[in-house]
């Protein structure tokens, strides 16, 4: 697979595309210097006989990658948006609930425990679509201190995120310490 290093959210091809052009991709979240950022992944008006897999992963090792299904319009019948933590092993699916593969809702999800989500969007050719779906995606890591100077901002449980995130009504940090931060 074709790995790219993704590192603004301003200029990447990757701030907004329809999942479907990325599909066999691996997306590096660079958290030297930046610890991530967010972008879209929307298959809109989506195709049929659709296997599309995506892996995000942290640039290091410590660093967790946090997964947000925004929107979601996915039909029922066969067609399904599938989030794995660190690989596509059945073992490891996070969104194991049919409802929370397909559907229309605005559904959030995380996963927490590893630097690598793999997403997988399938669909069948039943001829019946949805408008698909928007997902955010970012890092986090544990240090001891966040510097503002680098624009980060340290959560209560000392993962530290991009200031770029806060205030924007997600739980970045998994504790919910900046979520409501300027409200």
């Amino acid at each position: 697979m074709p790995s790219i290093i993704y590192t603004r959210g301003t200029s990447s091809i990757y701030s907004s595309p329809n999942m479907d052009r990325i599909c066999d991709r691996i997306i590096q979240l660079n958290g030297d210097t930046l610890p991530g950022t967010f972008f879209s992944l929307s298959s809109g008006n989506y195709a049929q006989n659709s296997d599309c897999l995506l892996t995000i992963k942290g640039a290091t090792i410590n660093q967790r990658i946090i997964i947000v299904v925004d929107k979601m319009d996915i039909d029922c019948s066969g067609d399904k948006l599938l989030i794995y933590d660190g690989k596509k092993d059945q073992q490891l699916l996070l969104n194991k609930n049919e409802a929370s593969q397909c559907g229309t809702k605005k559904s959030y999800y995380r996963t927490i425990q590893s630097n690598t989500a793999v997403i997988e969007f399938i669909s069948n050719s039943d001829e019946k679509t949805g408008y698909g779906f928007i997902i955010n995606v970012a890092i986090n890591f544990p240090v001891k201190t966040c510097s503002q100077l680098d624009n980060l901002y340290r959560c209560r449980n000392y993962y530290c995120i991009s200031n770029i995130f806060n205030c924007d009504d997600r739980n970045w940090c998994g504790d919910d310490s900046q979520r409501y931060l300027c409200r």
